[in-house]
């Protein structure tokens, strides 16, 4: 029975049609146990993943899996709380995830590995602090576990890097995609709910938890998606998933204002013009095709919303609302002059840092205080106070693998994820993005694809078995 079912599975593997749809089930799963259940997600999500990825012998099947559970929580994080509904179902999974990695483990595996240097360096001197921490007591124990987030990324680079083979940069980009789209749907629902309780208000005054993270964290995702949603669109060489793949991008960037952030408009804004200036410059298969369709896309939608919206008064509220009343960084200068004052606080400091646990403030987040510790909206001082010097060598070596990767893999490429890396990365100077769980897996499972893949196609015209 087994065999028949691998031998019916093994004939779709690698099917760019197949991956699609398997990525897109699993954002469903991932929709649904956002919106009513963490468990009614997680459960089918798992299973599927553990078997395609047992009768396929691939990995990739995991990619997926780890997005939908990891972008499905709605409920918000407590510390006083254990999250029993997480760690159950994800310590199950992390089970099979170790058993499939011994069933196919190859000690030359790890000589195909590269771009760790800088990790684990970020991995030893981010644990270091935690030997002189004092913040810590019995009620925040849970603060320890942020001392070794680094190595838990590095480790998951490693896994990743020894279990992934050259098919999977397909699913990777596929998941992607279709992420944007239920990160989108997950933002607006909450603009909808918002705007239930809040008649009459300006969208623009939204600030939203969607409970894995903030509505301005999701923009930071979105960010970072957006070279994959582009690279789809310069990759697909069928009319009609040329319109799907543009749709996508529509999407996205819908998500984009549903953030109401500003770092994602301005970042996101820029990043978006640069790479459809690459694009309008590429050969893409099928281009003018694409051009015409995205105008016709474009000039419906401001059709549409010209009948409810006046463009210069859209304009102004933008400038007025989301920029104005924050030009002076929405309290940033205070946080980053303390966290200044906590790395100089003694040559110790200076040199290995304060620890990620460096201040504690008790904070309001949605009628709910609780003790949080003080994350300091900036990559460089974050990693600067967490760690030192020593740290932050580290990020930069991190920083000149991660950019090194795209080297030798085509013009396009290093243009369009060179360009997301950079938006991403100048995001990072006024919000969080290295050492966020939101970010930093997204990134480790790119990492580890750009280092095990050759091939960065994306669509073929053999083994196309569905449809």
């Amino acid at each position: 029975m087994f065999e028949i079912c691998q031998k019916k599975v093994l004939q779709f593997d690698n099917n760019w049609k197949f991956e699609n749809i398997i990525a897109l089930v699993f954002m469903f799963f991932g929709f649904m146990g956002w919106q009513f259940n963490y468990m009614i997600g997680a459960i089918p999500s798992i299973i599927l993943s553990v078997i395609l990825m047992f009768l396929t012998n691939k990995f990739k099947y995991s990619i997926p899996c780890i997005f939908a559970l990891l972008f499905s929580y709605s409920n918000g994080y407590v510390i006083e709380n254990f999250p029993y509904d997480i760690v159950i179902p994800v310590a199950i999974y992390v089970v099979f995830i170790i058993i499939f990695t011994i069933k196919n483990f190859r000690i030359n595996k790890f000589k195909s590995i590269k771009s760790y240097v800088g990790m684990i360096i970020l991995s030893i001197s981010f644990i270091i602090p935690i030997f002189w921490v004092s913040l810590i007591d019995d009620t925040n124990k849970v603060f320890y576990v942020m001392y070794f987030s680094w190595l838990l990324y590095l480790l998951l680079y490693l896994f990743l890097c020894i279990n992934l083979d050259k098919t999977s940069f397909k699913m990777i980009v596929f998941t992607f995609t279709w992420l944007s789209v239920l990160i989108t749907f997950e933002l607006g629902i909450r603009v909808f709910e918002w705007l239930n309780e809040n008649p009459g208000e300006n969208i623009l005054n939204f600030w939203g938890y969607l409970g894995w993270g903030l509505c301005n964290e999701a923009g930071i995702v979105l960010c970072f998606i957006m070279p994959f949603s582009v690279y789809e669109l310069y990759k697909s060489n069928s009319y009609s998933y040329s319109i799907i793949s543009i749709l996508k991008i529509g999407i996205m960037i819908v998500g984009i204002v549903l953030t109401t952030s500003r770092g994602a408009y301005l970042f996101g804004l820029v990043e978006f013009v640069i790479l459809a200036i690459i694009f309008l410059l590429s050969n893409s298969k099928l281009k003018n095709y694409k051009i015409t369709i995205s105008l016709l896309f474009i000039s419906l939608m401001i059709a549409i919303l010209s009948l409810k919206i006046n463009y210069v008064e859209l304009f102004e509220e933008v400038k007025n609302v989301v920029f104005s009343k924050h030009l002076d960084g929405n309290g940033r200068e205070g946080i980053w002059n303390s966290g200044f004052e906590r790395w100089m606080d003694s040559y110790k400091t200076i040199i290995f840092g304060s620890g990620i646990v460096s201040e504690i403030r008790e904070l309001t987040v949605f009628d709910i205080v609780q003790k949080s510790f003080v994350v300091y909206h900036n990559s460089l001082l974050e990693v600067l106070v967490s760690s030192g010097i020593i740290g932050l060598t580290g990020l930069g070596i991190h920083f000149a693998e991660k950019y090194t990767q795209l080297k030798g893999k085509g013009l396009a490429f290093i243009l369009i994820f060179g360009v997301g890396y950079l938006m991403v990365d100048l995001y990072g100077l006024i919000d969080n993005t290295y050492g966020m769980y939101y970010y930093m897996v997204p990134l480790v499972i790119t990492m580890a694809a750009f280092n095990n893949n050759d091939n960065f196609e994306l669509f073929d015209n053999k083994n196309n078995l569905l449809f």
